[in-house]
């Protein structure tokens, strides 16, 4: 097992180094390759050096075996995969974006980290300066039994192989990572697809799929230190999102494993081209190959569905398709919630869980699409859709095989409409962008664990007193927490949210107060803003006024303050409401009452005036 390993490294490690040496073609991107120790790596990774990029680095999916067998191959002394880092332009941070080997900086760190075992022995955290500090500080804890110092000195001095491409522009990280990973490596086909796919479709379907599986992050880089906890949970692995939990594999529409080899994206893919294509389209391989331009090379009629498939998504904007998969897949989550049970067990009910029935759950979204898209209309009776469906799974005719036709795939979307229809009703207030933020706000609440500066959450606008009344001392805070934000940096996007308590006492002082039951989602209670409105005499649509009109008055310098203004939401999360205060980085810093203000971690400061330079350089 050691000797094929050794061999698959020697094998992969040249690989590597002739494509490396294929993309020197200019100049001014030099490549250096260096051994770096292990130890140095780690300090590094400490001090939060590493950056992933997100478009094309989804999540860790290495098993536990994997992660052992590589760090085996340290302490055996065998040379492994070169790890390809890059050094992009105007970075005055020093960060390195991680194109090839985020999975092999990941089993370096985290098994120093003692999150997992090799030969059931952990990492001595007394072998070098940065663990034994972090050991004493209460950040790191040693697990046992240990690991030979021996052993761990060899880890520690071990020499990675990296590769440094500086001053790399994103169009030149695109490329090398493409090549990269369609060089032979044991990806999946899907994984194949979209390695350095940087076209509409390719982004509409990462956008939609994160979404779907909540490991969304704020921004397009994530440090590697971040990845865990938007990554997925596998076998003793114990990450931030349990499979389980995933909507795709607590429905019984794919398995665990389908989400290892990104099989959901493949999902969303095959429904995204049917929502946007002007009839029904085919399901097969050489067709999604073909949407995100897979094939080498890109000719004939590969080149024109490639192109006709970016065009049919930039024609209804991809904006508009993320918002039409939103509302249908928010109206299908709602539907099962009021069900009870899963999507499996809603259409094939007492037969417990059999195979996975992705064509199923396509036949009933795109049903719900046509309806609700398509046609403009509305659930009117949810508990009549739920009656319709129930043990239909059998008069919905799905292809078998590899491939889905496109005259089959549109009689089983067309079975389930003449299902379902009579409980749907035309929208008499029809608006793109009303919305049930089921799915959005679980992923804010989510992107807040990674980048804790960019959000914040209030129980609401009230004091939690006796005789509730509004709380300026509490907006006041609110405002400067917008404006710090968007000080964060130009462009940046942060949200404050007004009607989640970050905490069980809070939540547990509002239900006392208001008699409201919280809903939970991880550590934070949705309370709503509703029985707000109610305790100051006003409907909701008041409330929504009279915070604008507040905003409009405020402190709050231009353009911030019409920004705010502009784009606050009230959004529903099943039967609660919610505000959501959108804030974008502008091209020069916010005040508010002509104060500079920042974030610190979940914390607002008030800058001095030797903080304003470094303020003003982060808006250059």
């Amino acid at each position: 097992m050691l000797l094929l390993l050794f061999l698959q490294n020697v094998v992969s490690f040249e690989r590597n180094l002739n494509l490396l040496e294929v993309g020197m073609a200019s100049p001014q991107q030099e490549l250096i390759v260096r051994g770096e120790q292990v130890e140095r790596i780690y300090i590094n990774y400490v001090d939060r050096k590493y950056v992933v990029n997100r478009r094309y680095q989804r999540k860790l999916i290495w098993t536990i075996e994997e992660k052992q067998n590589f760090i085996d191959s340290i302490i055996s002394g065998f040379p492994v995969p070169i790890i390809l880092l890059a050094d992009p332009q105007d970075n005055p941070a020093g960060h390195l974006e991680i194109i090839d080997g985020m999975q092999r900086m990941d089993a370096i760190t985290s098994f120093i980290s003692n999150d997992f075992a090799v030969d059931d022995t952990f990492f001595d955290l007394n072998t070098f300066a940065t663990t034994k500090d972090m050991l004493d500080r209460g950040v790191l804890v040693q697990r046992t039994p240990l690991m030979s110092r021996e052993k761990c000195l060899s880890i520690a001095a071990y020499p990675v192989p990296l590769s440094i491409y500086e001053f790399a522009d994103g169009e030149s990280v695109d490329e090398v990572f493409r090549r990269i990973n369609s060089g032979g490596r044991q990806l999946s086909r899907q994984e194949l697809r979209v390695a350095g796919a940087t076209n509409a479709f390719a982004d509409c379907v990462r956008v939609v799929s994160s979404r779907i599986r909540g490991d969304t992050s704020n921004g397009v880089s994530l440090f590697l230190n971040e990845m865990k906890k938007i990554s997925i949970t596998n076998r003793e692995l114990s990450y931030g999102i349990n499979a389980d939990n995933v909507f795709w594999v607590y429905h019984g529409i794919l398995t665990k494993d389908h989400l290892r080899q990104s099989r959901d994206e493949e999902l969303v893919a095959d429904v995204i081209a049917y929502m946007v294509s002007d009839g029904p389209v085919a399901s097969r391989t050489e067709l999604f190959d073909d949407y995100y331009g897979a094939r080498v090379p890109l000719e004939g009629g590969s080149l024109d569905r490639f192109r006709s498939m970016d065009q049919a998504i930039r024609r209804r904007n991809p904006d508009l398709v993320d918002l039409d998969y939103q509302r249908t897949h928010d109206a299908l989550v709602l539907m099962l919630v009021q069900a009870g049970v899963s999507f499996y067990q809603l259409l094939f009910p007492g037969t417990g869980v059999g195979n996975p029935i992705p064509r199923y759950f396509q036949a009933v979204f795109l049903a719900m699409h046509d309806l609700i898209v398509r046609k403009g209309m509305v659930v009117a009776d949810r508990a009549g859709v739920i009656v319709a469906l129930t043990n239909k799974g059998k008069n919905i005719v799905i292809q078998e095989g590899g491939r889905w036709g496109a005259e089959n795939r549109a009689a089983a979307v067309n079975t389930v409409i003449g299902i379902i229809q009579q409980y749907f009703e035309a929208d008499s207030n029809p608006d793109p962008a009303k919305v049930h933020w089921v799915t959005k706000l679980q992923n804010l609440l989510t992107n807040s664990k990674t980048e804790q500066a960019a959000f914040d959450f209030k129980q609401g606008f009230l004091e939690l007193s006796e005789s509730p009344k509004f709380d300026d001392g509490s907006f006041d805070k609110i405002l400067e927490t917008c404006a710090a934000i968007a000080n964060i940096q130009k462009g940046h996007k942060g949200y404050v949210v007004v009607g989640v308590a970050d905490n069980a006492p809070t939540a547990l002082r509002v239900g006392k107060l208001f008699g409201v039951e919280p809903l939970l989602f991880g550590e934070f209670h949705v309370t709503g803003v509703e029985h707000e409105a109610k305790c100051l005499g006003k409907n909701l649509d008041q409330l929504f006024q009279m915070i604008t009109d507040r905003i409009n008055r405020s402190e709050l310098s231009e353009p911030l303050k019409s920004y705010v203004g502009t784009h606050m939401k009230c959004v529903s999360y099943f039967d609660k409401t919610v505000f959501v205060l959108e804030v974008e980085g502008q091209q020069q810093p916010s005040l508010y009452k002509k104060k500079y203000f920042t974030r610190r971690g979940a914390q607002v400061i008030e800058l001095e005036p030797e903080d304003f330079p470094n303020l003003f350089s982060r808006f250059r």
